[in-house]
């Protein structure tokens, strides 16, 4: 069993090499895009199980799983006094 310290380690070095990734996306997507119509990539965090039922609701209405919430943030915001 690897000692704490040593899955802290991991855990550290696996977050760094996700944010470059992510960071990498992110400038190839902004350099692509239309000026007007930019995009910009956002992580939500999720176990296995909630992102492959939330991606069948999605599909199941023929929307990507990003664009299923961001409908579903207008949604709650429209309808709870935000």
């Amino acid at each position: 069993m690897a000692k704490k310290q040593d899955m802290a380690a991991l855990l550290d070095k696996f977050e760094a090499d996700a944010a470059k990734e992510h960071d990498k996306k992110e400038a190839k997507a902004s350099v692509s895009a239309d000026a007007s119509e930019e995009r910009a990539t956002s992580l939500v965090s999720m176990t296995k199980s909630d992102k492959e039922r939330l991606t069948a609701i999605a599909k199941t209405h023929g929307l990507s799983l990003s664009a299923f919430f961001r409908l579903a943030a207008d949604e709650y915001i429209a309808n709870h006094e935000w």
